[in-house]
């Protein structure tokens, strides 16, 4: 793969100007309110040079002092809308939440690192692509096997994809925009309305809420190619009608007795670009105001606003799950059930307490490492008492945008695309075996998303669908849809926390490990060490900070093996199947594997899954292929030999003669849903605080702590607890600690390091990101500290060389009246000016290797990328710039040296260097 990376500038924070002053001359002051602009590694480093072609991107780094960097990327192109966003990773870094600026082509991400972090080492990656790399990432080397579809059986119910008895209408309403913090324009209040005929006998009718995700949002109708991002349309464009994209789900469910209602979020998606969350509270917000809404038209449309049902695509899914967060039980509706289809968890966050179903598409070309898995994973370790159903559904040969109407090809009123991008025969290209047609899509699509709006609003027949069991309904064909759950009155045990391995026999090897993926050199206890190629939802990435869960892992080379997991608190099997998530390993093929249960007396019993003892890996997609936990369900209904009200261990047994997989947990799984609490999480927000950085006592540079505020919303009735990571200000600021909330707590502050001196610079804001641990929500999750700087800014003062003779050097002394807490990195460089001019054959070949990229230049110098950069460290006063020039014994007269220096913002200066000869 052939690479262009371009290092634009890195870019001094302090904000000083440079004036340039003859050697013979008093010195002139600076003007104090400018700003300096160098190169990224001031002896070395190549300035930038003009695109070439096949350019896929400019990079730029700017210094903002004590170790922190803000690093940009700029697309060649404005990036495509859609719900997953761009994020900065590489070089081992913990980077701050990705923005993307008002152009849609430059994202930007601030770093703390103890140098400029080398664009080399880092990438830019969109849908599982690195943006600055030519090609295209999911479309490496994949076999495309088929993985043969566990054997199924009917669901013993009605087909929840057949049309029900109900005649339906369609009506829509319009509300005045509502004004949302962050976004210059207001929000549309728009919503479409499928539901019963009014004359239609069905009863009270739980209402359906569609929310669609992020996308284009104006379109030229006479121009495929034309699209807009200002908002609200304008002119020729038209908007693109997202939210009836879900239309066939509303009839369906109208159909059956449902009201519906699918509202619009163009504004959101036109104006979200620039938000650390991602749109997720202003998409719940707008979910909000349309149920509000609602409470005037329910007792008219026959709605039972106790049971109401979000359904979230995309962004959209997260949108309504920080809704689900966030409606209090006090309110006049009550969220029973959200299905979220495709959707993104920037936040990794849940909604206790609010059973959830999350469609998770294999193919998914847009949020392309189905991180939606991360609201069923994060639910686990919430909440003990949370007894809300956690489900995973991956639909294999699925893509992100068919279970859109309006953003499928064919069907849509705007261009529309295949979000798959890549090879379209390859696996999940479009003319793959098993990649699902738009229209099968949609089957599986409304099939589910009924199934659960029946299983949320108590028809328990529909669990087999979600937890696991390999059921079908005639309605979705052929499609392969596996699933997985939590929750729903499951007895868990957890590797690493309940439960601990067994002692292995049969030459398999056991451990526990941390559930993240990293380089090969990474940390061993790391489950996914060395595993870069794959998608792993249950990980996280070695430079996320995000908390981590331990697995199981098990491997063996020779059949026979075993190894599994004990627990002091046994469970109980007379009633419940055996569930255990698992993840098989593809470098090691499929596995065939028994079960093995131990009681408390010794007792054992060796038992086949349901479904038969082979375990597949998934389809191999290459770098898409999913690392993703199958369900392994056994039933020991009947087994003998064995206390099943006992039951002390669960081990694996490999029959096959060698694998490897990883088990998220095993659990004692019912067959109908246990019933909810009527309660919900309280959440905390994080508060922003700014603050004078303040004097130190004396000369000396002290740390002191700020307490940025959080408050919390609801009632803390148990110990809680969440994980803060804050990242900033300087290297010190980076640090990653638990902060504990008592029960009645309302209120608290989050410590944060900083630093106070009397130099000017240094300062910036500290980020704060939190993940709920225990019995919390997050709902404002990100926070900050700014410390002003209250330092003056010392004067600048640069001396130029304006003549001198061959054999001797163009000497340029840059002094600061003062020292910064900044790195400050004068910007120098050679331009055209006045003739005759120096060229590469002037200067010595030693001193050209050490600043031009190709090491040797004949022409004029200007034309040479002549990199001048310098630099004047943290505590310095004084940087020098030399340029040799050779003695060459030829009489050539006089020739000039021109050099442009940044004099403020938008504002350069030239000044030209005479050399004669010697």
């Amino acid at each position: 793969m052939t690479t262009t990376r371009r290092l634009l500038a890195v870019v001094a924070a302090a904000a000083l100007g440079v004036t340039l002053a003859p050697a013979s001359a008093t010195p002139a002051s600076a003007s104090p309110t400018l700003a300096t602009t160098a190169s990224a590694a001031p002896a070395s480093a190549t300035p930038a040079a003009e695109p070439d072609e096949g350019e896929v991107g400019e990079w730029g780094v700017t210094a903002l002092g004590d170790g922190r960097f803000t690093v940009s990327w700029t697309a060649p192109d404005v990036l495509p809308l859609n719900s997953d966003r761009p994020t900065i990773s590489g070089a081992g870094l913990t980077f701050g939440p990705t923005t993307t600026a008002a152009d849609g082509r430059t994202v930007r991400a601030v770093v703390t690192a103890e140098a400029a972090p080398d664009p080399a080492d880092l990438d830019v990656v969109l849908s599982g692509d690195r943006l600055d790399e030519a090609g295209s990432d999911p479309a490496g080397p994949a076999s495309g096997r088929p993985v043969a579809a566990p054997r199924a059986t009917p669901l013993d119910a009605p087909d929840p994809g057949a049309a029900g008895p109900f005649p339906t209408v369609s009506s829509d309403y319009r509300l005045p925009g509502v004004r949302v913090p962050g976004m210059p324009q207001p929000i549309e209040m728009v919503g479409h309305v499928v539901e019963p005929a009014a004359s239609a006998a069905t009863g009270p009718r739980p209402l359906v809420v569609f929310l669609h995700g992020r996308h284009e949002v104006c379109y030229d109708p006479d121009d495929d190619d034309a699209y807009a991002r200002r908002w609200p349309c304008r002119g020729r464009f038209e908007e693109i009608p997202s939210h009836l994209g879900y239309v066939y789900v509303q009839q369906l469910l109208a159909s059956q007795g449902y009201a519906t209602v699918s509202v619009r979020v163009n504004g959101i998606n036109a104006q979200d670009g620039g938000l650390d969350d991602g749109g997720a509270d202003a998409r719940a917000r707008i979910v909000r105001e349309h149920l509000d809404h609602w409470t005037t038209l329910a007792a008219a449309h026959q709605v039972d606003l106790d049971q109401v049902v979000l359904v979230g695509h995309s962004r959209g899914g997260e949108g309504v799950d920080r809704a689900s967060i966030e409606i209090p039980l006090s309110a006049p509706y009550r969220v029973a059930g959200q299905v979220l289809i495709a959707p993104t968890d920037f936040a990794s966050h849940t909604a206790p307490y609010v059973p959830t179903a999350t469609v998770l598409p294999y193919c998914d070309g847009d949020v392309f490492d189905i991180q939606g898995q991360k609201f069923t994973d994060t639910a686990r370790d919430l909440a003990t008492d949370d007894t809300s159903l956690k489900s995973s559904l991956l639909v294999m040969g699925a893509n992100h945008n068919f279970f859109n109407t309006e953003w499928t090809p064919g069907t849509a009123v705007a261009p529309a695309n295949d979000d798959w991008g890549a090879d379209p025969d390859a696996a999940c290209g479009r003319r793959a075996p098993d990649r699902l047609s738009a229209r099968g899509q949609r089957d599986v699509g409304k099939a589910y998303v009924a199934a659960a709006v029946r299983l949320f609003t108590g028809d328990d027949a529909y669990l087999p669908l979600f937890d696991g069991s390999a059921v079908s309904v005639p309605s979705t064909g052929d499609a392969v849809v596996r699933s997985h759950a939590l929750g729903g009155g499951r007895d868990v045990r957890r590797p690493g926390i309940e439960a601990t391995p067994t002692l292995a026999g049969g030459g398999a090897r056991t451990r526990i490990c941390t559930g993240r993926v990293s380089e090969a050199t990474g940390p061993v206890a790391d489950c996914g060490s060395g595993i870069r190629r794959f998608v792993a939802p249950h990980w996280s990435s070695s430079y996320e900070p995000i908390p981590t869960r331990a697995f199981l892992e098990l491997d063996w080379s020779r059949a026979g093996a075993v190894g599994g997991l004990r627990f002091d608190r046994p469970l109980d099997l007379t009633a419940d199947r055996l569930a255990l998530r698992t993840i098989v390993d593809p470098r090691r093929g499929p596995v065939d594997l028994q079960v093995r249960l131990t009681d408390g007396a010794g007792g054992t019993v060796t038992l086949d899954p349901d479904g038969g003892r082979r375990l597949a890996p998934l389809l191999d997609a290459g770098e898409a292929t999913k690392l993703w936990a199958q369900a392994v369900l056994v039933d020991a209904a009947g087994a003998t030999g064995i206390d099943l009200t006992d039951v002390r261990s669960v081990e694996l047994v490999g029959r096959s003669t060698r694998g490897r997989v990883w088990v998220a947990d095993v659990a004692a799984a019912p067959a109908v849903l246990a019933a909810v609490p009527a309660t919900r999480a309280p959440q905390v927000s994080l508060g922003r605080l700014r603050i004078d950085e303040g004097d130190p006592p004396g000369r000396r540079t002290v740390r002191r702590i700020a307490r940025v505020p959080f408050t919390i919303t609801g009632d803390v009735t148990a110990p809680a607890r969440m994980t803060v990571v804050t990242t900033g200000q300087t290297l010190e600021s980076r640090q990653r600690f638990s902060v504990d909330v008592a029960p009645g707590q309302t209120s608290g502050t989050i410590p944060v390091p900083y630093l106070v001196d009397d130099v000017h610079g240094g300062g910036g804001p500290v980020q704060i990101t939190a993940w709920p641990a225990r019995n919390l929500a997050t709902d404002v999750y990100q926070g900050s500290l700014t410390v002003r700087d209250d330092d003056p800014l010392p004067k600048v003062r640069v001396r130029l060389t304006r003549s001198v003779r061959e054999g001797a050097s163009v000497v340029l002394t840059v002094r600061l009246s003062a020292p910064l807490g900044d790195d400050l990195y004068p910007n120098l460089t050679v331009v055209r000016g006045p003739g005759p001019l120096l060229s590469g054959a002037d200067v010595p070949a030693a001193w050209l290797r050490r600043v031009t990229p190709d090491g040797s230049c004949t022409q004029a110098l200007h034309r040479c990328q002549i990199n001048l950069g310098t630099r004047i460290r943290a505590g310095g006063t004084t940087a020098r710039i030399v340029i040799p020039v050779r003695a060459d014994a030829r009489r050539e007269g006089v020739e000039r040296l021109t050099i442009r220096y940044a004099s403020g913002v938008g504002r350069s200066r030239r000044a030209t260097v005479v050399v004669r000869d010697r």
